[in-house]
């Protein structure tokens, strides 16, 4: 798989993770063994980074027991989120991801939604400076908090990552937010990639261009994802799934080329056309 590399360490990082949202909260003897077939497949084609929430029910304590019975945990790229307010709150949930992944250090906390982020991100530049984390993000669910992440961006430049939403038909990011990231040397994670299944909707019986194999894409989600990955400024996108064979489909994106900067805009004009 092609990586990218965190502009504050040069660690390279996979370009494909995998999101949770959804995906990962359901126990049950079916449910874990999809799981685990899909977390197979993303460590087999090079993946490393998952990505979770407290809010996502048990999705993180899930993470942690297969990638324990798997013995995957050492090879992950595990982040997570704190999703509370006051510094005391939120040192607890934060220590209760981390027990809930299998872990007593993780490689990336945010702050979710910049939820109380002043107190959190106080709290996780001393757990960088101790071993506890590796690397310190902040995140957002909607395009319309660019203006307030970037401010954040701004004033702490201790911050490693910043996770937002980015796809082929919400591309308000393209404005100015990615080349702010790109500038102040923030990796991106980007979620939502497939807008929630909306982007399959509006493609429904529709065929990929000729040219579109050009680019290593054989099917709409890797269109999809490549588009994102093009960007200069995206370091990794995490679409979530619990489905093996979508785990496959979404992982052929990491490899080949990526499109430049002319090819991105002929697949969002294409992508308009339809």
């Amino acid at each position: 798989m092609l990586t990218k590399p965190i502009p504050s360490t040069g660690e390279e990082l996979p370009i494909i993770g995998l999101g949770t949202y959804r995906s990962f909260n359901i126990l049950s003897d079916q449910s874990n063994k999809q799981l685990g077939q899909v977390l197979k497949l993303f460590f087999k084609s090079g993946g490393t980074l998952i990505d979770s929430s407290p809010m996502y029910e048990n999705s993180e304590t899930i993470i942690g027991q297969l990638l324990k019975y798997q013995d995957l945990s050492s090879k992950s790229f595990l982040a997570t989120k704190v999703w509370t307010n006051g510094k005391k709150n939120g040192s607890k949930e934060m220590n209760q991801s981390i027990a809930n992944m299998g872990r007593k250090k993780l490689e990336l906390m945010q702050v979710h939604n910049l939820i109380d982020a002043e107190n959190h991100l106080d709290t996780l530049k001393e757990w960088r400076k101790t071993g506890k984390i590796k690397y310190i993000g902040i995140t957002h669910y909607t395009d319309n908090a660019f203006d307030e992440l970037g401010s954040y961006l701004k004033k702490y430049p201790e911050i490693d990552f910043c996770q937002f939403p980015y796809s082929i038909i919400s591309r308000k990011a393209e404005k100015y937010f990615l080349e702010l990231c790109y500038d102040l040397n923030v990796a991106t994670l980007i979620n939502r990639p497939f807008e929630q299944n909306k982007l399959f909707r509006v493609v429904q019986n529709k065929t990929l261009p000729d040219w579109a194999e050009e680019l290593g894409c054989s099917t709409w989600a890797q269109y999809f994802l490549k588009y994102i990955l093009g960007h200069r400024a995206v370091t990794c996108a995490i679409p979530a799934t619990s489905k093996p064979e979508h785990m496959l489909n979404n992982l052929a994106a990491g490899n080949g080329r990526l499109p430049d900067h002319k090819e991105l805009k002929k697949m969002a004009s294409y992508f308009d056309s339809l």
